[in-house]
Formats: structure tokens, sequence, C-alpha cells
């Protein structure tokens, strides 16, 4: 326990370092959002990480962590269900049920067309740069300037699972059943290799006490939905039978086609390794093929094919969206720069502060023990290691986002290597299946429990005030009108920071009572609203930006 504690103790102070050295301009230079999230929020938890493990040295709060943890492991669906409960009510008071980024907002934006029983929303043309920021289009949406159409430029997995709750007004509800449900998944994955009621406990426990889960399932990014597929992925092959494995190559066509395919490539490719490697699991490439192929060519291949239509002729045959798809696969990946070295180094304290206190040490500890198994173990390990290493090679420090949201996709293995590392000294049973925790008696298990809820009720909690803080400040940026008039046109001034320009969302059918847009500076702005609105009165004029609408008698 005392190695634990120290170890950990070690660890935070180098995060805090190196996240003083981005604050002191010394690393760098980073996004500014990338920035400013780590100087700004990161920074803070600090200190309550520390405090969280040094408290969790007392016995009371050790007993307090492992009863909570057991109960975790007996009533997995009850803690799923608070779980998802508590997020859903996180959506509105944290997160203002807004997407913040256009990260979040794009795939929110294509599952509202999908809602209304379209394939690409309708803009006016001669508006479209002030609706859609030029700096979006290409990087966000893709749009036909000659006829207003527009669709983003992400795969529409995410898009898709959103639009049922789109559709119902629900929009901000998928993430925390998506959370809820990797609970549930979390508990089974730890039963299956840990072999015991309170080594799943222990998975789930520290699955609810990473704000890394939490406070990414209240947001509106498709990282939730990559944790949980490629976490059900992982469990279908433990134990791989034909029907399993056709069920994990359905689990990973959704993964691949969410948002874009690298995620889950990178945690797949060791698992099809693994029973590539094997004469007796070899064959069981067939029906994981079989389960990718389906949606993989429909959505995957389909709408690379489509989003061509919107630059060229689809005369060019079916062949152009393999091509388009290989050169944006290769766009991805480069050689990594002295930067981009630089952020990674700064994931990695993202990664530690924003995981239940001690968990990274506990999977350190635990992949050492389990050097030499092979099997799970090793594909589970590799998968991390491989999304980790991988993302060397992607150009970019990933600016906004909650903890370090390029190693999402694999998160899940942390809990289960940290809950490994509590065996018990004979180490992995003849089986494969390790030990229980509980014989190790109260010292380690007892110990990592209580840093769960001491960072869930210190860390968790201090990260999702400033969450709601930044979100809030963010959405203090939107011009207001003055007393006595109607707003029916907002337009933003984006020239000052802070990411004002992501406030330009507006519905891809213009169906919403209040159009936002972004200014082109104040002469151009006059002369647009004269031609296109010209029913409408100036409201108010602010730095924020200008409102137009009706005057009330």
């Amino acid at each position: 326990m005392n190695q634990i504690f120290y170890a950990s103790m070690i660890g935070t102070g180098a995060a805090f370092l190196i996240i003083a050295a981005v604050r002191a301009s010394l690393i760098g230079p980073f996004t500014a959002s990338f920035t400013f999230l780590v100087g700004g929020i990161d920074y803070y938890a600090c200190l309550p990480y520390a405090a969280a493990l040094a408290v969790a040295l007392l016995r009371p709060v050790q007993r307090a962590g492992l009863a909570l943890a057991d109960a975790c492991g007996r009533h997995p669906y009850a803690a799923a269900g608070l779980t998802a409960a508590a997020l859903a009510i996180g959506t509105h008071l944290l997160y203002h049920a807004h997407p913040l980024s256009m990260d979040e907002y794009a795939p929110y934006f294509q599952s509202t067309i999908f809602a209304a029983g379209e394939m690409h929303g309708r803009l006016p043309a001669p508006l479209l740069d002030w609706l859609v920021p030029k700096g979006f289009q290409r990087m966000f949406f893709t749009v036909d300037r000659a006829t207003g159409a527009i669709v983003s430029i992400y795969y529409p997995g995410m898009a898709l699972l959103l639009t049922p709750f789109t559709a119902l007004g629900v929009p901000w509800l998928l993430n925390p059943l998506l959370g809820g449900a990797t609970v549930l998944v979390m508990h089974r994955l730890g039963r299956t290799l840990l072999g015991s009621e309170r080594a799943a406990g222990l998975a789930a426990l520290f699955t609810i006490a990473s704000p890394a889960v939490t406070l990414n399932a209240v947001s509106f990014y498709s990282m939730p939905a990559h944790l949980l597929a490629n976490a059900l992925f992982a469990l279908l092959l433990l134990r791989p039978t034909p029907r399993r494995a056709f069920a994990a190559g359905v689990t990973g066509s959704i993964a691949l086609v969410l948002s874009n395919p690298v995620p889950h490539l990178f945690f797949a490719l060791p698992w099809i390794a693994w029973l590539a490697a094997d004469r007796a699991r070899r064959r069981l490439l067939v029906p994981l093929i079989a389960g990718y192929v389906p949606l993989c060519g429909v959505i995957g291949l389909g709408w690379t094919y489509y989003l061509r239509g919107f630059t060229t002729s689809l005369a060019q045959g079916a062949a152009e969206p393999l091509s388009l798809a290989a050169r944006m696969f290769s766009g991805v990946l480069q050689v990594p720069t002295k930067v981009v070295l630089e952020a990674r180094a700064v994931a990695l304290a993202k990664l530690w502060l924003w995981a239940a206190p001690a968990l990274l040490v506990l999977a350190g500890v635990g992949a050492w023990r389990l050097r030499n198994e092979s099997g799970p173990w090793l594909v589970l390990a590799g998968s991390a290691l491989l999304t980790f290493l991988g993302y060397l090679f992607v150009p970019y420090d990933q600016g906004h986002g909650w903890g370090y949201r390029y190693f999402h996709s694999a998160w899940s293995v942390l809990p289960l290597l940290a809950v490994a590392a509590l065996l018990p000294a004979g180490g992995v049973r003849p089986d494969g299946v390790p030990g229980d925790p509980s014989s190790t008696g109260p010292s380690a298990a007892g110990y990592a429990a209580a840093c769960a809820l001491a960072g869930l009720l210190s860390v968790t909690v201090l990260l999702a005030v400033q969450q709601e803080h930044f979100i809030r400040r963010h959405l203090q940026q939107v011009p207001q009108p003055q007393p006595g008039g109607q707003a029916r046109v907002l337009i933003i001034d984006a020239s000052r920071p802070f990411y004002r320009i992501d406030l330009v969302q507006n519905d891809p059918f213009l169906r919403n009572p209040v159009l936002i847009l972004v200014s082109h500076g104040r002469a151009a702005d006059e002369a647009m609203m004269r031609e296109r609105f010209p029913e409408l009165s100036l409201l108010s004029s602010s730095e924020r930006g200008t409102v137009w609408g009706i005057r009330r008698r």
C-alpha cells in the first residue's frame, strides 16, 4: 500500500510539473483550447488528487471504499442505472445540454438531418459563409456552395445513434446511457477476466470514479461510444466462438464508422493478430470479417461515396470511395514532431489526473505482474499500447476535450490491469484467471477502493464544477438584446477570444426562430441585413456582436 501511495504521489508531482511547463509556455505551442484546458482546469486537479491519495490511507475510508466496490459487484445493474441517471442530470447541470465544440456539434447537426428524413441539410447559398464559418467548411462540414446543401464530414455512425434521441427531443440522453452501459460491460469484463465479484466491483468502481469516463458521458462527444464499443468488442472475444466473433465484427463495424476509423483500428489490430496467430482460432477470422462487412460497406464506404458527390461527379465510378478513403487515412498519420511529442507528454498528465487516483500506478503494476501471460491479457495491453503509440503519429494535440480523449477508446484496459495488480502473491491461477483481490486483505484492495471513493468526492467534483463554469462562460459570449425587442438574428463577433466561433450553431433547415451568424465586419453585416432581412432592426450592439429583430411597441 505504501509503495502505491508513494509512486502515485511522485506521478502526481510529475503531472503537475508538466502542466506547469504548459502554463509557463516552456513547451508547445499548442492550440488555444488545449493550452487553456490544461492550464486552467487540469492544473487545479493536482491538489485534490494528491489529497485523495492521502485520505485513502485512512482505514475507515478503505472500509467504505470496499463496501462500495462490493455493492457495485453485487448490484451491477443498480450501479449502472444510478450512474446513467446521475449523468443525465449532469448533461443539464454541468453541460447545459449544449454541444460545446464542433467535434460534438457536427454529429448532432447530422442527426438533426437524419431525424428529418433527409441526407443533407439545406441552407440559403448566399448566406453560407455567415451560417457556416469558412474555417468549418471542409474541416467539419461539406457544403455545396451552389445549392446550400450541407452534411457533416465525419462518418455518420454517431449521428445515427443520436437520431432517435434527437427525434424525441432528448439528444443529451444518449451519452449518459452509454456511460451506464459501460459500467455494466466493465463489470462483466472484470468478472470474466478476474474471476470474482469483488474484482468486478472494483473494475466498475474505478470506471465510475474516473472523470474521464463520467464527464465525457455528459458531453456530446463520440468518445463514450468508442469506449463502449471497443470494450464490448474485447468482451466478445475473450472466449471466442463463431457467434461471438460475428457479434464482435458487428460491434467493431459500429466503432469504425462512429466518427473516424482510427480509434477502433488501433484497438482491434492486436485482437485480429491474436486470432490469426493460432491455427485453432484462425477460423474465427471468417465470422469476424463477416460481421464487419455489412455496416462498413453500407455506412463507411457508402458515406465516403456520398460525400464525394458533393464536390465531383459521381460518374467517376464506384472505385472512387476506396481511393478517397485511403487518401483520407494516409493524411491522418505523420511522423511525430517535437510539438506533438510534447503534447503527448501533456496527454499523459491529463490521462493521470482524469483517472481515479492511483489507477495508472495500479495499471502499471498489473501490466508488469502479467508480463509473461499470453492470451487476452497480452492483447488488452497491446490494444492500449498501440492506441497510445499510434496517436504519436497523429499531428494534433486534440484541442478541446475532457481528459486525454485520443486514448479514450482504449481506456477500458486501465481498470482491468489495475485490479490485476491486486492479485495475491501467487499471481495467476493455473487456469489463467487471476485470484480474488479480496484475499490480499484490506491493505491493497482497500487502499485502491478508498482512492476511487476519495477521488470521486474530490477530483471528479472539482472537475465537474470547472467544466460547468467553462461552458457557462462560453455561452455567456452570445450577444443579448436589450429590453424591448424580440431577437431574430444574432451576429457573433468571432474576432475575439474565446472560441466564440463555435457558438455559430443553426438548424440544418433554419427552423429555429433565431439565426446565429458569424460577423464579416460591421459594414458587411449591415449590408447583408438590409438585403436579406430588411424587416429587422438593430436591437443592440456590443463587443460580443449584434442583435437584430423586431422592436416591441
